[in-house]
């Protein structure tokens, strides 16, 4: 059924307007400003009042959500962890894995939902974190998570994924890893440089090679030198990469954000959660089977039983409030480092991550408090308000020892 979408303030690829648009077939048929409406309309109106409605979030460095694990090797999980992103306006995603024991039975549960009917926010492919790090800039990421650069392996990884990997991180200056820059650039994968000790020679070697985005930038990378600038300095000066940038203002501070905003701008920054199986759980301390002591803090992180990192307990749209009410750039500026700039990167710009006649109708409507009232994927209603925390996994919960 076709579908007329009004509200007072929608940000399209050429700004905020207000008026509406109409959904046929899946895709923005055609959007209008407040004068220009049709008076009469053959199919469903739906008003969302003075409610923002934003382009749907693509999120490319995610490990779960709400209890589910996107390393899973089981179809149902990875399919109950697309529905439960919609949850927070996210509409595509690349779900990002590690080196396991089971990663490849994961690549192959990841191919079989892409190859079948989608529900929830859409797999657009697997981002793989690793193996190919530095030992020294693991994070979270286990050492038996890693392996020297291996191009037998890496060929692996794109056979069991059924070619269907889009961006690998690694660290440039590993040996033998050209090898592995020059298979992937070769069939279109995105070459990312993160969990990496690289100088500022090693980095800029590698995009020149065809590394295109640095991963959770400023986080697992060696520190600026005002004598040798890193490959965080060729981060942030080489024009020619984007930047991942997890924007839940305790990552990194707002003065780095600022930074990275003036060096960059918004054309070349994508706003990251990095969030984990335990993002959008309640607050607390777990005890769980295959991590042990485990905090979701209240602080907004993920921490591990040392206190490390794991990743950012809130989403993406979290992010987006940083960016707006925080660092204070356009709220514009910030949907388009959400969703436009993600969909640069993955090659979908043609048809995803924005509000633009005859591309996929994918968008999110959220309240003045970051509130996601309604998800839609392809003009589907995915999620609405009233189903806030039924895409929850509470058999987590057993393993909850202190809430916070």
């Amino acid at each position: 059924m076709k579908k007329l979408i009004k509200s007072t303030r929608i940000y399209t690829e050429r700004g905020c307007i207000d008026g509406g648009f109409v959904i046929e077939n899946g895709k923005f048929k055609k959007i209008f400003l407040k004068p220009d409406l049709p008076h009469t309309f053959d199919g469903e109106t739906i008003d969302y009042g003075n409610q923002r409605i934003i382009p749907g979030i693509i999120e490319m460095h995610i490990h779960g959500y709400m209890g589910w694990n996107a390393m899973s090797p089981d179809v149902k999980e990875i399919k109950k962890l697309s529905k439960s992103l919609t949850t927070c306006g996210i509409t595509g995603f690349t779900p990002s894995n590690h080196y396991s024991s089971t990663v490849f039975d994961n690549n192959a549960a990841i191919a079989q939902t892409m190859n079948e009917k989608q529900e929830g926010a859409r797999i657009f492919g697997i981002h793989m974190e690793g193996p190919f790090i530095s030992k020294e800039r693991l994070g979270s990421v286990l050492p038996s998570e890693t392996a020297n650069p291996d191009l037998n392996l890496m060929k692996k990884y794109y056979e069991t994924a059924e070619g269907k990997i889009t961006t690998v991180t690694l660290a440039p200056e590993l040996e033998g890893i050209f090898e592995i820059i020059d298979f992937l650039v070769e069939r279109g994968i995105n070459v990312c440089l993160g969990h990496t000790n690289a100088t500022y020679s090693e980095a800029i070697t590698a995009i020149d090679r065809g590394a295109i985005i640095t991963q959770k930038t400023g986080n697992c990378m060696k520190p600026m030198h005002h004598r040798e600038m890193s490959v965080l300095g060729a981060a942030l000066l080489d024009e020619r990469v984007y930047n991942e940038i997890n924007s839940d203002g305790a990552h990194t501070s707002i003065e780095f954000l600022k930074l990275c905003y003036r060096l960059k701008g918004k054309n070349k920054l994508c706003i990251i959660a990095d969030n984990g199986v335990m993002s959008g759980m309640k607050k607390g301390r777990y005890n769980l089977p295959d991590r042990g002591i485990y905090e979701v803090g209240c602080d907004g992180l993920l921490h591990i039983s040392d206190g490390t990192i794991d990743g950012s307990a809130l989403p993406m749209i979290h992010g987006i409030r940083v960016w707006v009410e925080k660092v204070g750039i356009p709220m514009e500026e910030a949907v388009q480092m959400a969703a436009l700039n993600p969909a640069r990167v993955l090659k979908l710009d043609h048809k995803k991550g924005s509000i633009r006649e005859l591309k996929d109708a994918d968008f999110a409507v959220i309240t003045d408090d970051y509130e996601v009232v309604a998800t839609y994927v392809e003009g589907e209603l995915e999620y609405n308000l009233s189903q806030k925390g039924s895409y929850e996994n509470k058999d987590i919960y057993e393993y909850l020892i202190e809430s916070y």
